[in-house]
C-alpha cells in the first residue's frame, strides 16, 4: 500500500491504465475531457473500459464536458450514469487500486500547487486480495443502480406520455419510421413502433398563420422582417441563409405507437404510462426475435413459417400457418408490388414446414413451374381443356337461344316444358349431382323433343359450329375435378387459363371449392385453399356475364368457406390486387394479412373499412412501398410489422 500526494496521483494513474491487460474500472463524479484523453491515450486495444460518473443535475454534465464521451466511446467504453455517486477510484484489472479524494478532472489530478489539494491510497492484491475483490464488487453494485449508457439509447420521452402512444426526443440520426424502440419501465419492457419523425428548427419559424407565435420558435417580428419587407428576392433568400447560420437549432421528435408490453415474454396491452423522461431505447433483438416466433394471442406459433426480414434488422419474421388454416388469409398488392412472389414462396414452405395439403385455383397457369422452381415436387397439375360448364338451366337456355333456336325451349308447347325439364333434370349447382358428369351439352339433346319440326342434329351441328369441343367435353371436365379432388398430393393446382368464358371459370371453381367444404366437413383435416384472384371469383360486384349474387356458385362457396370452414380444418388464402372488387365479407373474414403496395383510393378505403386489424398509419405506408415490402399483421403475426420479402 502506498499514500499518494496530489502531484502524485495523476501520473500513478497513468502508468496503472498503461499497464493494463483485461480491465480498467474508473468511478469518478466528475471528468474532463483533457485529462481522460491524456489518461486513455495509454489504454491499450481489447482492455474492457467501464465508466461510473454522477448526472445529478445538468451542472454534472456542464462539468463533464462531450469530450469525455468521445474518447470513451472511441475506447470501445461503457458509460454508466448514477444520480448520487460521490465515489472516486480506479481498479486495473482487478488486481491493483487507487481509492481518493480526486475526481478525474484538472483541479482534482494536478499538482500539488495548482489545484485541488487531494489524497489517494494505491494498493494492489499482494497488500490485500480480499480487499480488492470487495472493491471490483462495489464497482458493479454501483453499476447496478446506475443507468446504462450506450449506442442503443435513442432519446427521452416528453410530454405527455399515455399507455398507447408516446413521443421523444430523437437523439440518434439514424432512426426512421417503421424502426422498433423500447423503454424500460416498471411493468416490463415497453415495445413501441415508430410511426413518423419530425424535424423542427428551434431558431426558425412556426407558420404563424396556423400555429400562433410561440416562444420556442423564431419571433413573429424577425419573420416579418424576412419575409414581409420590401426587399428583393435574393436578399431575402441570403437573409435567411445568414440567420439559420446564427440561429439553427435543429430538434427531432419521433411519434410511436406502443405495441404492448413484454411480460415473461409475452406481448400484453398497457394498462398504465411510464415515466416522461424515460429513456427510450432501440428494441433489443434479443426481446424481438422472442416475439417474432409468436401469434397475436402471444402464444408459440403452430406453424412458423418465415416471411423475410424486419425491416431495418436481420431479424427473421414468420407468420404462425396455424392461423391461416383456421382463421384464412389475404394476400394483396398491384402488379409488380412482390406479391406473386411473396405467394408461392410462402406456398413452398409452407408445405415444407406444415405438411399440409393444398389445393390452389389458378386462372392463368403460373403455379406449376414457379413452385417447382421453390423446390416442390409432389404436386398434381390438372390443366382444364376449354368448356362451357353450366349449373344452372337458365345458362343452358341461353346457350340454345344464342344458337337461334329459341323455340326449343321457350314459349308454353308442351315439347317446350318438357326441354326445360329435362335440362333442369341435368343441368344442377352440385358437383355431386350434376349429370353432366354423365353426359355432354350436346348430349342432353338427345333427351329433349323437337319444336315446331326443328332438326335436333341441326342444332347440335350448330352448337358444334358456334362453340367447338367447348359443348361435348362436360364429363371429362367432371372426371379431371373429381380426380383432383380426391388427388392425395402435397399440392394440387387446377389450372383454369384455357377456360375462356368467364362464367364457366367461376362455376368450376365454385364446384371445387363446394366439393373441398363437403369433404372437410366430414374429415376435418387440415387442408389450405388458394383462391387466386379472388375478385374474379368472389367479386363484390357483377362484371360481365358474372353475377355478384346467389347465382355464383364460387362467390357463395368462398363466403361460406369464409365464415365456416375454420370449423372444420379448411383455411383459405385470398389473393388480389384490387381489394375493393373483392367480396367485402370474405375481405372481413381474413384474419391474418401480407399488404403490399396498393395505390387505387377505393382499395385502400376497402382495407380501412373491411380488414381487420388494419390502421390508419399503415395503410397510409402502402402507396410507397417498394417491391418487396409489406405489412404483416393480423392473427398470425405477434403485432404489425413491415417486412422485407427475400
Amino acid at each position: 500500500m502506498k499514500v499518494l500526494r496530489s502531484d502524485e496521483i495523476y501520473g500513478c494513474i497513468e502508468g496503472l491504465i498503461k499497464e493494463a491487460k483485461e480491465s480498467v474500472k474508473i468511478s469518478s463524479a466528475w471528468l474532463r475531457g483533457g485529462i481522460v484523453e491524456g489518461l486513455l491515450n495509454g489504454l491499450s486495444s481489447g482492455v474492457e473500459l467501464e465508466v461510473v460518473l454522477r448526472a445529478s443535475e445538468l451542472q454534472d454534465l456542464v462539468i463533464t464536458d462531450d469530450r469525455v464521451f468521445e474518447k470513451i466511446r472511441e475506447k470501445g467504453g461503457i458509460i454508466y450514469l448514477n444520480s448520487r455517486l460521490h465515489a472516486k477510484f480506479i481498479v486495473i484489472d482487478g488486481k491493483k487500486a487507487v481509492v481518493g479524494s480526486a475526481n478525474f478532472t484538472g483541479a482534482g489530478l494536478s499538482d500539488y500547487s495548482q489545484g485541488n489539494i487531494e489524497a489517494g491510497v494505491y494498493y494492489d492484491a499482494d497488500d490485500d486480495s480480499e480487499e480488492l475483490r470487495k472493491l471490483v464488487e462495489y464497482f458493479e453494485r454501483i453499476k447496478e443502480d446506475s443507468f446504462r449508457f450506450d449506442d442503443s439509447l435513442l432519446g427521452f420521452a416528453i410530454n405527455p406520455v399515455k399507455s398507447r402512444s408516446f413521443e421523444f426526443v430523437l437523439l440518434e440520426p439514424d432512426v426512421g419510421e417503421q424502426s422498433y424502440v423500447e423503454v424500460r419501465s416498471e411493468e416490463g419492457i415497453v415495445l413501441g413502433r415508430v410511426v413518423s419523425v419530425y424535424s423542427y428548427d428551434m431558431g426558425f419559424f412556426a407558420n404563424p398563420f396556423t400555429a400562433g407565435e410561440s416562444p420556442v420558435f423564431g419571433s413573429i417580428d424577425t419573420f416579418k422582417t424576412l419575409f414581409a419587407e420590401r426587399k428583393g428576392k435574393d436578399w431575402k433568400k441570403a437573409a435567411v441563409w445568414s440567420y439559420l447560420n446564427e440561429n439553427g437549432k435543429k430538434v427531432k421528435i419521433a411519434v410511436v405507437d406502443v405495441v404492448g408490453v413484454v411480460k415473461d415474454g409475452k406481448l400484453e396491452t398497457p394498462l398504465k404510462p411510464f415515466d416522461v423522461g424515460a429513456p427510450v431505447y432501440s428494441a433489443s433483438e434479443r426481446a424481438l426475435k422472442l416475439l417474432m416466433e409468436k401469434n397475436f394471442s402471444g402464444k408459440k406459433m403452430k406453424y412458423p413459417v418465415k416471411v423475410g426480414t424486419l425491416e431495418g434488422s436481420d431479424i427473421e419474421a414468420f407468420v404462425d400457418a396455424g392461423e391461416v388454416i383456421t382463421k384464412h388469409m389475404l394476400v394483396l398488392g398491384t402488379t409488380g408490388s412482390g406479391k406473386s412472389y411473396f405467394v408461392k414462396l410462402f406456398l413452398s414452405r409452407f408445405v415444407k414446414e406444415t405438411g399440409i395439403q393444398i389445393f390452389i385455383l389458378d386462372p392463368h397457369g403460373e403455379y406449376f413451374e414457379d413452385l417447382k422452381r421453390w423446390g416442390v415436387e409432389d404436386i398434381d397439375l390438372f390443366q382444364l381443356e376449354d368448356t362451357i360448364f353450366p349449373v344452372y338451366p337458365e345458362e343452358v337456355e341461353e346457350l340454345i337461344k344464342s344458337a337461334g333456336y329459341p323455340e326449343l325451349i321457350s314459349g308454353n308447347k308442351n315439347e317446350a316444358r318438357k326441354n326445360r325439364g329435362v335440362i333442369s333434370k341435368f343441368v344442377k349447382p352440385a358437383f355431386s349431382t350434376t349429370l353432366l358428369k354423365e353426359k355432354s351439352l350436346l348430349s342432353l339433346l338427345d333427351e329433349c323433343e323437337s319444336v315446331n319440326g326443328v332438326n335436333l342434329e341441326e342444332v347440335k351441328a350448330e352448337l358444334l359450329t358456334l362453340f367447338g369441343s367447348t359443348v361435348g367435353n362436360q364429363p371429362e371436365i367432371w372426371e379431371k375435378l373429381k380426380e383432383g379432388l380426391n388427388s392425395k398430393r402435397s399440392v394440387v393446382i387446377f389450372d383454369f387459363s384455357k377456360i375462356t368464358t368467364p362464367k364457366s371459370r367461376v362455376n368450376l371453381a365454385g364446384f371445387v371449392m363446394q366439393e373441398l367444404f363437403l369433404q372437410n366437413k366430414e374429415s376435418k383435416e387440415e387442408r389450405l385453399l388458394v383462391l387466386e384472384e379472388a375478385h374474379s371469383f368472389a367479386p363484390e360486384s357483377s362484371y360481365g356475364d358474372v353475377s355478384a349474387g346467389k347465382d355464383n356458385l364460387s362467390l357463395t362457396t368462398a363466403r361460406k368457406i369464409a365464415s365456416e370452414g375454420r370449423k372444420f380444418n379448411l383455411g383459405l388464402l385470398v389473393i388480389t390486387q384490387r381489394p375493393a372488387q373483392v367480396s367485402k365479407y370474405v375481405l372481413s373474414q381474413a384474419n391474418t394479412q401480407v399488404m403490399f403496395r396498393t395505390m387505387n383510393s377505393a382499395d385502400l378505403d376497402a382495407i380501412m373499412s373491411y380488414v381487420e386489424f388494419t390502421r390508419r398509419d399503415i395503410v397510409e405506408l402502402l402507396p410507397s412501398f417498394q417491391t418487396g415490402t409489406a405489412v404483416v399483421s393480423g392473427l398470425g403475426a405477434p403485432f404489425p410489422f413491415v417486412v422485407n420479402v427475400e
